[in-house]
C-alpha cells in the first residue's frame, strides 16, 4: 500500500524490478534513469544489503498534483547481479506497490519457472499475492530469441493473467513501454484507495521544473524477531516527531489513526504477524507487530 504524507501532499509508491542473474533488471532500471529528466529525478544509488546490491532511486513524473491535491512519488529498486541471501529479496519487495517480473527470452531452462516461484513465497510471507497487486512480465532479450510469442511465454512461467511488454534493455527497447504499463496500474490502484478520500484528476504533461525538497528513502522498519544488517531503504519519504517532539493532546489523540495495512499472516513457528498503518499528525508509517501465540497449559 502507497504512504501518504499528509504533510508534504505526497503519495509515496515503491515499485521492484525482480528476476534472476543477468535477466536485465540493472539494465533497465539505469536505461529508465537515464531517460528521465533531470530536474525530476534524485541520485541513482546503490547499497549493500543482505548479500545483495541494491540499485534504486525515485523520481516524480509530474509537477502537478495528480490526487486531489497529491503528488505522485516514485521509489524504483533492483537488486542486480547475483544475490546469496534470499532474505535480501524478501526486504527490498516488503511494501512494494508494483512490481516488474523480468524474464529472459533466450533462457529455456527451468530457473526463470522457479524465481517466479520464490517470488510467490516472498510476497505471501507479508500476506500478498501475485494476483493482487499490479505487475508487468518483461521479457528481455528478444533479440537473441527471434520472434517471440506473448502468451505462450507467459504461460510457461504460470503468468499468463498478466500483461506482457517485450523488450531489449541494452538498447532500451520496451523498457519505458513496461515501466509506463504498470505506473499506470499503480496509480489507477492509489486512485482506488478508500484511504486517500481524494478525487483523481486528470493526468497532467510532465515538467521540467522538479519540486523542491526531495526527501532521500527511509529505512525498513524491523518487526520484532527481523533482524536487518543495515538500513534499506523503502519506498517512503515520512517524517516522526523525535523524543522532543509534542505531547500528544486531546486534539492529537482524535488525529491518532490505526489501521490495518494487509491481512495478518500465520507464521510456521505458530506466531502471527500484523502489519499495522500508523498516522498521526499528517504523517504515516508502517510496523509489524508480531504476536506469539501459546496454548493454555491444562490444569492436573
Amino acid at each position: 500500500m502507497a504512504i501518504i504524507n499528509n504533510a508534504k501532499r505526497e503519495i509515496n509508491a515503491k515499485i521492484v524490478y525482480y528476476g534472476c542473474e543477468g535477466v536485465g533488471k540493472g539494465t533497465s532500471l539505469r536505461y529508465l534513469y537515464e531517460r528521465i529528466k533531470p530536474s525530476l529525478r534524485g541520485e541513482l544509488k546503490t547499497l549493500q544489503a543482505s548479500g545483495g546490491s541494491l540499485l534504486f532511486f525515485d523520481f516524480c513524473p509530474f509537477e502537478q498534483p495528480v490526487f486531489g491535491g497529491y503528488r505522485i512519488r516514485f521509489h524504483i529498486y533492483t537488486l542486480p547481479g547475483k544475490v546469496t541471501n534470499p532474505a535480501a529479496w524478501k526486504m527490498t519487495l516488503k511494501g512494494a506497490d508494483g512490481v516488474v517480473l523480468m524474464a529472459d527470452a533466450a533462457d529455456t531452462s527451468p530457473a526463470g519457472r522457479q524465481g517466479m516461484e520464490n517470488l510467490r513465497d516472498y510476497l505471501a510471507s507479508y500476506g500478498m499475492s501475485i494476483h493482487d497487486m499490479p505487475a508487468v512480465l518483461q521479457i528481455n532479450k528478444t533479440d537473441r530469441a527471434g520472434s517471440m510469442d506473448m502468451a505462450t511465454a507467459a504461460a510457461k512461467l504460470e503468468l499468463g493473467h498478466l500483461p506482457v511488454c517485450l523488450s531489449t534493455a541494452l538498447s532500451g527497447e520496451g523498457v519505458l513501454e513496461t515501466f509506463s504499463t504498470l505506473s499506470r496500474r499503480v496509480m489507477e490502484r492509489i486512485g482506488a484507495e478508500s484511504s486517500l478520500q481524494t478525487e483523481s484528476a486528470p493526468l497532467p504533461p510532465s515538467s521540467v521544473s522538479a519540486p523542491e525538497g526531495m526527501m532521500p528513502p527511509a529505512s525498513f522498519d524491523a518487526g520484532p524477531g527481523e533482524r536487518l544488517d543495515q538500513d534499506v531503504p523503502v519506498a517512503a519519504s515520512v517524517e516522526e516527531n523525535g523524543p522532543e517532539g509534542p505531547e500528544l493532546g486531546t486534539e492529537d489523540k482524535d488525529d491518532l489513526k490505526v489501521t490495518l495495512a494487509v491481512e495478518a499472516v500465520t507464521l510456521t513457528d505458530g506466531s502471527v504477524r500484523v502489519p499495522l498503518t500508523i498516522s498521526l499528525h499528517g504523517q504515516a508509517r508502517r510496523f509489524m507487530l508480531k504476536i506469539a501465540l501459546e496454548p493454555n497449559a491444562e490444569t492436573p
